[in-house]
Formats: structure tokens, sequence, C-alpha cells
């Protein structure tokens, strides 16, 4: 699965529209009308995607206003990565690879920092305040599937400048470049992923990436950006996940929204949406068990009928302590919540089998 890529920025169209390159009109795009954009300051940006039939573009005041809050003017590159179905976290970099916003601890918050860089002889150089320790000899990489050990060092690069950076070298970093056969000057990311552990990503020299990597949600800051017009009855612009480190966003099946709200919470029941219930057979489920992170809370599922109107559409709802289950989550009202089906069972209770469906809810 496709999951980043890497353009360049156009600084001649900006902030007006930004073409994007090949690739994602070949992996990435679905024909959607926008995506869903999360910069730096992570915050949401619902960005226009516009294709003339030749080339695909983002344009619109949301993009705009994504450029002149994330993208300052020394930035070059830009670098898309895949959260979600057509949500996309976007960051930028220097001639010198280093992100815009730069590693600052008060700058950089809740969110992964990352730096660009080519390959280099004689070990892996990388920008110096990139590393959230200097002085640490040793750090972990990990990339395709390999965890591998190597050595740190702060070196001095210019004898006339006392700035420093940081190089990576050793037995074990020499046979990472060896065994993914990692050419001199080849495209890569680190990703910092904190307790002395970085993520390597490789790209092809058209931007893309070529392995999978673990891609987590940006944990978005409150309040959150009003929503534009043409999104703005999309339940995917009013969702917010508030599970740090949750991996189940890469595609939308099997996934429903759901406002958790005062009536939800004094009824004791959440309706599911019908779109979702015929497909998914719903009305075949007895119990639910909802999960958010390492919390686990049991609801009944039952059909509800209305015998004085019947040829209404039955409802297919959730019963339980809802407000118990949104403070566990520490969700705040209204909060509009998603459901992922991640798995179903059956269990003889009283002598019945009832099926049970497991959904992640963040």
């Amino acid at each position: 699965m496709d999951q980043q890529f890497l353009f360049s920025f156009d600084k001649e169209t900006n902030p007006t529209y930004q073409t994007l390159p090949k690739v994602f009109e070949e992996h990435f795009h679905n024909g959607e009308e926008y995506i869903f954009i999360h910069g730096n300051n992570r915050k949401r940006y619902i960005c226009l995607v516009k294709n003339d039939g030749n080339k695909i573009h983002l344009h619109g005041d949301e993009w705009a206003k994504f450029v002149e809050d994330n993208v300052p003017t020394h930035v070059t590159t830009l670098h898309f990565v895949k959260e979600g179905e057509t949500t996309f976290y976007v960051t930028g970099y220097d001639e010198l690879g280093i992100e815009g916003p730069g590693y600052e601890r008060r700058i950089v918050g809740n969110r992964v920092a990352r730096c660009l860089v080519k390959r280099t002889t004689e070990g892996q150089i990388l920008p110096g305040d990139f590393l959230q320790d200097i002085w640490k000899d040793t750090f972990r990489i990990i990339a395709n599937g390999r965890r591998v050990k190597v050595k740190h060092e702060r070196v001095q690069l210019n004898e006339n400048n006392k700035k420093r950076a940081n190089r990576f070298f050793g037995s074990g970093w020499d046979q990472l470049i060896a065994d993914l056969e990692i050419d001199v000057g080849q495209l890569m990311v680190f990703t910092n992923l904190g307790d002395y552990n970085l993520n390597l990503a490789l790209f092809f020299t058209n931007g893309r990436c070529l392995y999978e990597e673990n891609i987590f949600p940006t944990m978005l800051r409150l309040p959150s950006r009003e929503i534009p017009p043409y999104a703005i009855k999309d339940k995917r612009s009013k969702h917010f996940c508030s599970w740090k480190g949750h991996d189940s966003h890469d595609n939308e099946n099997n996934v429903f929204y759901a406002e958790l709200n005062g009536p939800v919470s004094d009824c004791y029941q959440l309706t599911i949406p019908v779109e979702y219930c015929d497909p998914h057979m719903m009305h075949t489920y007895g119990k639910a068990l909802l999960m958010h992170d390492n919390e686990r809370f049991p609801v009944n599922v039952k059909m509800v009928f209305d015998k004085s109107q019947p040829g209404r559409t039955n409802h297919v709802k959730m019963t339980g302590n809802w407000k118990r289950f949104g403070n566990m989550c520490g969700f705040k009202q209204p909060k509009m919540m998603r459901f992922k089906m991640v798995n179903t069972s059956v269990e003889v209770i009283e002598g019945n089998e009832v099926r049970i469906a497991r959904f992640h809810v963040c």
C-alpha cells in the first residue's frame, strides 16, 4: 500500500494552487472533491482538488491558508504522509532537509519530527538539532521490518563553522544500507519516534516511497478550524482521533460515524446509520464490544420495531451507559465518534448463541 510521496514546492504558483505529482494521480487519487490535510501546527485543512484533465491541483482558500500557516518561505520540498483515506499529514523541508518549523521543543509539540537527507558516504549525516539526545552513542533504526542498532556521534563538518551535525556509522549502518541497497545520494526521510528509535523511509526518484511503515494519526489541536461549506455534511470533517498510536485509519472499510451528545447519553442509546446496518447485517448481532486504547466497554445491540408504522425502516441501536463510556475515553461532548468493526465472534449466553461485533471507537 502506498503511503508517502515527496515533490517540489512551487513558489511561483503558491499559494493560489499547487500541482501534485504524477505519483498522486497514480497511487493516491480516488476522484475525491477534497482531501483532509493535517499541518505541522496540528490543525486540519479541507483542501479542494481540481483535475483539469492533464494534471491535478490543490487550490482554494483552505490550501492558501494551509500554506500561510505551515509553509515558511525557505521550504522547497513537500512531504505527504497518508494517515487515512483521503487524509494526509503534510510537512515541508528546506534545502538542508530541516522541517519548516524547525525542531525546538516549544514548536514541535505533540507531533513527530522528520528530516529529509540524501545518503552520504562514510556514515550518514543528519541535521544537528534533529535528535532528542545529541550525546546518545547508539540509536535504533526501523526500516522495512528491520530493526538495526547504529552508532552515533556529533561531528563538525566545517572547521570554519562551529555548527555541528549528527552522524550514524558502524557495522549496523553498513549492513542496513547493504541489505536495503541504498544508493549514495538516494533520498531518505528519518522520523524521530522518541526513545532513541528512528524510522527510515526510502524514496524513488519520482518521489514515491519504497516501503510501508506504521503511521499513526496526528493528534489534532482543539478548537478545530471552521469547516468549509462544501464539507459541512461530511461527518469525517467533525471527527478528531484522540487515541494516540491508533493504527486503524488506513481505510474506511466497515466504518460508520455517530455523534455522542446529550440525547444519546440521556436515552442510553445510539442509532447505527441505516446505510451501515443492512450491508453489515447489524440486526443479527446481540452485543458489541467497544474498544478505545486500553478501555473495553460492552453494549447491547437491538432492533427497534415501530408497530404503528409497519412501512417504517426499523432502526438498530446500541444501548448502554454512553456517558460513562465517553468519560472512560476522555471524550468531550458533543463528540463525533468513528466506529470501525475489526472482528466478530459468537458466544453462548444463557443457552443462546449471541453474535458480538467488536469496534474500535475513536
